[in-house]
């Protein structure tokens, strides 16, 4: 394709993602547009044969940038606030070496003595420069990818790969912060198969063909016959179709009867996203099939899932619980797009199970499913041949203190040793996920209710009985209202959702729900607890990861310590290594990353800067802390023993500052903050607990069997259901799920168990 051509279609896709804006001049009437367009060449700067941010705005960068910066005011207040320091002129009226004075004056600060001026200041030019450095280093003008009337990535003519990489199909003339990055994106097919050859030759074991498919010769959905009152009915209704709700539903479908009649059970699970990943024929790790391919562009656009978190069609609204929440709609759930690291519940975990609840778990009750797990979301450990040098000094100076170095625990199969199948969803199948359960209910006739969300539980309270729950209330994507019935309702919708469809169905505390009450429960929403990461870093004085590809390794490949012997305790600390990622767009904003200028942009050229930095994320488990989920979706913490949590980060600071000293390279610059912010400010992450199973209506919501102590019929599964959390809960949750449905089998749908509520 010729240069002149592919420049065209360049500007024509600039055109349609900008909205039209085609011109490069800026005009005074346009004071932000002119602000940001100054700005952006000090932050990206140019020379002949070194583009930068300028030869954007033939492609309209600033007109984008200007478009999601609020507050017109501060923007005119920051050009008029440089008179005072330069002789009567504004920024505008500035050369470029006063206006990187200028901003170098903001940026220090203590020449501005106003401190509401200096505060509107300084939070402008940290606004301005993240969504500059953000919109450049995310590729402007090809940084997100085009899509059809239903969402679909627009491939290229006669693309059989579903390959979306546009830096593969654009003008050599148009230059990119890819470009400068040297940052490829996302792999073309060839480099897919070269590096499918390399990882067979590495990996202990490659596993071909299609872990599991679809039966030419399955029964049909379950089809719902109408109860009494004339809404349909399923046998079993699942709520959620996540990372337990595909695994209680698939297991359900395939083994579980209906007590009264000996028939398959009828299986319906409502999930409120969409079902995508399972309309592939199989899933084939590795490689990956047509449809999880087209629609994972590993492109972190704000439009398809990929980035730091889902983007907007996959994620639930008000993105509850803030970050860390589990919110991730789509079949699948959180196991999608979760990083890979698997921790399977040992002794320790079950420890602080019995002792926080009562239930009457063990780790030899749980063999089994912790079997069925690591089976299927074929927990491994990576081979040390895919240890960077980065990773080989940091686990020597480990040693050096002292440490064991083990080897992670990962849920990969055929594993391609990048990026691109690690974090968030892999397009190439070889990441540990809760869809072959899915796949298991499809073959046994599982109905999958898609983009559907569940507003109520319907609790019919019983004359002189227990309160039963009877089926479910969900709103359609078109916003229709149906009612379905079931004689089992199983919730599966995680820590944070669970308790606020409970608290909309009346189950839960008297003083959230007040006089919408139908059934109490004190401890629904309550009993959250969560595991924390804290991330530390240093920048050494010399590369320690590879150029281009070579360096985009999966940066759970490496090793990891504890600082104490098992058996663990409270407040266990496990350090595990890490390599910055190399996403220009994160990479531009990160804590070594000098503030803007050629000194920016050098650290920025062909990951100069990012391939020096080392990094511990430093995992606290087991903090003695718990909070509680409001009918508002807010987290509210109940206690923390803050002394103690504030004495175990201190003593990792200590421990990671130590470790930083035995690096064969010298660091040049530490980031160790994270030791030093207050244990409040830390937030929960890997939460469990909102409906905990336990012995006892009074310190819990379900029982050992995850039967609801108070309303027959309902049951749980899910993080929620976890007593409180030691390490990382979608290996534990999925393993509750997988035990879940053996006892939910044993006590409600196999020959013998009670027929109530059967049709």
């Amino acid at each position: 394709m010729a240069d002149d051509t592919s420049g065209r279609q360049d500007a024509q896709r600039a055109r349609e993602t900008t909205g039209g804006a085609t011109s490069a001049a800026t005009t005074a009437a346009d004071l932000n547009k002119q602000i940001v367009a100054a700005l952006g060449t000090i932050f990206v700067p140019s020379k002949e044969d070194d583009p930068g941010y300028k030869e954007l705005e033939a492609y309209g960068i600033s007109e984008y940038v200007t478009k999601k910066l609020e507050n017109s005011e501060t923007i005119e207040e920051f050009n008029t606030a440089a008179e005072q320091f330069f002789e009567g002129k504004t920024f505008l009226k500035l050369d470029e070496k006063q206006r990187e004075e200028y901003l170098a004056l903001l940026i220090e600060g203590t020449k501005i003595t106003q401190e509401g001026q200096r505060r509107n200041l300084q939070t402008f030019y940290r606004t301005v420069r993240s969504r500059i450095l953000t919109v450049y280093y995310k590729n402007y003008p090809l940084h997100e990818v085009k899509r059809n009337s239903k969402g679909e990535p627009i491939l290229q003519p006669s693309d059989t790969h579903q390959i979306t990489n546009p830096n593969l199909f654009k003008s050599k003339k148009l230059v990119t912060g890819w470009d400068i990055a040297g940052f490829k994106g996302p792999l073309s097919w060839e480099e897919e198969e070269q590096l499918r050859k390399k990882a067979k030759a590495r990996l202990n074991y490659w596993y071909e063909g299609d872990l599991v498919k679809l039966n030419a010769d399955r029964p049909p959905a379950a089809v719902p016959s109408k109860s009494s009152d004339g809404h349909d009915y399923y046998d079993v209704v699942v709520v959620g179709g996540g990372t337990a709700g595909c695994i209680i539903a698939g297991r359900l479908s395939e083994r579980g009867i209906n007590p009264k009649t000996g028939d398959r059970l009828k299986v319906a699970m409502i999930e409120g996203g969409d079902d995508w990943t399972i309309r592939d024929p199989g899933i084939k790790p590795g490689y990956g099939s047509a449809i999880r391919r087209r629609m994972c562009t590993n492109i972190p656009d704000d439009v398809g899932p990929e980035g730091t978190l889902p983007g907007p069609d996959y994620r639930w609204p008000g993105d509850v619980g803030g970050p860390g929440a589990e919110n991730f709609r789509l079949v699948g759930g959180c196991s999608l797009h979760y990083g890979g690291q698997c921790w399977m519940p040992g002794e320790e975990d079950f420890n602080f199970y019995r002792e926080a609840s009562g239930v009457d778990w063990d780790l030899a009750k749980f063999g089994d499913a912790i079997q069925e797990v690591r089976d299927l979301f074929h927990v491994t450990s990576p081979p040390d041949t895919w240890w960077t040098k980065g990773d080989q000094i940091w686990a020597d100076a480990g040693r050096a203190l002292g440490f064991e170095m083990r080897a992670t625990s990962i849920a990969f199969r055929n594993s391609l040793g990048t990026f691109y199948d690690g974090d968030f969803l892999s397009r190439y199948d070889s990441k540990g996920t809760s869809l072959p359960w899915a796949y298991i209910g499809l073959n046994n006739g599982l109905k999958v209710i898609p983009n559907a969300e569940v507003q109520r539980i319907v609790i019919e309270k019983v004359p002189g009985g227990r309160p039963l729950a009877t089926g479910v209330v969900y709103t359609d994507k078109a916003g229709g209202s149906h009612q379905v019935r079931a004689a089992r309702v199983i919730v599966a919708c995680a820590t944070n959702w669970t308790p606020l469809l409970l608290y909309k169905s009346g189950y839960g505390p008297r003083e959230f729900l007040g006089d919408k009450l139908l059934v109490e429960n004190k401890n629904v929403g309550h009993h959250l607890s969560g595991d924390c990461d804290l991330h530390s870093s240093v920048f050494l004085e010399e590369p320690v990861t590879p150029e281009g590809r070579q360096g985009e390794t999966y940066d759970e490949h490496g090793a990891w310590t504890s600082t104490t012997p098992r058996p663990w305790g409270e407040l266990a600390v496990q350090i595990r290594s890490s390599a910055a990622g190399r996403a220009p767009e994160t990479v531009a904003l990160g804590a070594f990353a000098p503030e803007f200028g050629w000194g920016h942009k050098e650290y920025m050229r062909n990951g100069a800067g990012v391939r020096c930095i080392l990094g511990w994320n430093t995992h606290l488990g087991a903090i003695p802390w718990s909070w509680r989920v409001r009918p508002d979706g807010k987290l509210e913490r109940v206690e923390i023993d803050l002394p103690r949590v504030d004495a175990t980060v201190r003593e990792a600071g200590e421990i990671v500052r130590a470790w930083s000293e035995k690096l064969s390279i010298k660091p040049i610059k530490p980031d160790f903050h994270i030791f030093s912010r207050p244990s409040t400010a830390i937030q929960p992450q890997h939460r469990v607990g909102t409906a905990r199973a336990g012995s006892s209506p009074e310190t819990s919501v379900c029982t050992s069997d995850f039967d609801c102590h108070d309303i027959d019929h309902l049951l749980f599964t899910s993080s929620a259901t976890i007593p409180r959390t030691f390490f990382w809960s979608c290996g534990p949750t999925a393993v509750n799920a997988a035990y879940g449905w053996r006892r939910m089998i044993a006590n409600h749908f196999s020959t013998g168990c009670s027929t109530k509520g059967f049709a």
